[in-house]
């Protein structure tokens, strides 16, 4: 089991990774409301609990309205805790509620995916959709403790663990070579969740991730603008699908896409995108449209370009891997990048 501390901003952050790390929630001092998945249970004493559905669907504010009522019921204070144990939409539909409920509670995350694991459950991003855009409502609030407890990984289904690898890849590709290699070396033990690698794996994307959170927490720095490598294109794919195609898969594809238009433009060095490809195969993952066996409008992808958090005037700022494990920002002209997103579809 690891410990790690971080100090972002005036928050103090403990992430715990390991096996029964979850015994940890019990030791909370103060009243816990339980935001859970429905596919999971925590055996564990609670104040008050809601379960919310997997999915984008789920991320609106009625939920977090009826998160907010259970809160005002159960008497929460802001010396008390909201535990939120699933995947990325639990996360940020209880982070979202915690943020805004008397100006902030506490707050701890327990990922039970890969993907909230190395991603969602740690860096403060909470957000909800509204109206039919991805991640409009949102907040800067960081939880006090997140506690991957990587039991939680045995019950996942096979495909949705290897989808979630695809956020791991991206930090990898963009920030760490000996990540990269490290993935490409033990693809065997990682495929079959060897808990000995795993947890190597998401310490290490903690590193890479809680890094760039810490240099650049509000995103308002041009840093942390690396995290999102491949998310420009996977969120339009996500939309063009009505957010039926999985994050990670929608990420995969949006890696390859962002690397060749990048290779097009000439801001990446020669051989980038076929490592890229290579890693991505080897992990079983989508690299074209055609991989993801869902049906994306064309229109609706093209569109949510247009409304892309990066966009400034008629440039969306895109950040590239310029050679594995080093990257740059890049500025790619708004009609430039659609023709571009348009070959990527075909």
């Amino acid at each position: 089991m690891r410990e790690i501390a971080y100090k972002i901003g005036q928050r103090e952050i403990k992430i715990v990774i390991g096996v029964k790390s979850s015994a940890l929630v019990d030791q909370l001092k103060g009243r816990k409301i339980l935001i859970r998945s429905k596919r999971v249970e925590m055996p564990f004493d609670f104040d008050a609990e809601y379960v919310v559905d997997d999915g984008e669907g789920a991320k609106n504010l009625e939920n977090v309205l009826e998160i907010i009522r259970i809160m005002k019921s159960a008497g929460l204070g802001r010396s008390d805790f909201v535990v939120a144990v699933g995947g990325g939409t639990v996360m940020d539909v209880a982070g979202f509620a915690a943020s805004i409920y008397m100006r902030g509670v506490g707050l701890v995350n327990v990922p039970t995916t890969i993907l909230g694991m190395v991603d969602a459950g740690m860096g403060g991003k909470n957000a909800i959709n509204f109206e039919g855009v991805k991640n409009l409502l949102g907040t800067f609030y960081q939880p006090g403790l997140i506690i991957d407890e990587l039991n939680f990984l045995s019950t996942l289904p096979q495909d949705e663990y290897i989808t979630g690898l695809a956020e791991v890849i991206k930090y990898g590709i963009t920030l760490d070579k000996d990540l990269y290699d490290y993935m490409s070396s033990n693809f065997e033990s990682l495929k079959s969740r060897d808990l000995a690698k795993v947890e190597e794996i998401v310490y290490r994307s903690t590193e890479n991730k809680m890094k760039i959170v810490g240099e650049d927490e509000l995103d308002n720095k041009g840093i942390r603008i690396v995290l999102n490598y491949g998310h420009t294109v996977g969120h339009a794919l996500e939309a063009g699908s009505n957010f039926s195609i999985p994050h990670g898969k929608a990420v995969s594809v949006g890696m390859v896409c962002e690397s060749k238009v990048a290779e097009e433009l000439g801001a990446v060095e020669e051989g980038v995108v076929e490592d890229v490809l290579w890693l991505l195969q080897l992990y079983g993952l989508p690299i074209s449209v055609d991989q993801l066996k869902v049906k994306v409008d064309r229109h609706i992808a093209l569109n949510a370009l247009v409304g892309d958090k990066k966009r400034v005037g008629g440039e969306i700022l895109m950040p590239v891997p310029v050679r594995i494990g080093e990257w740059t920002k890049f500025k790619v002209p708004l009609e430039t990048l659609q023709g571009l997103v348009v070959q990527c579809l075909e």
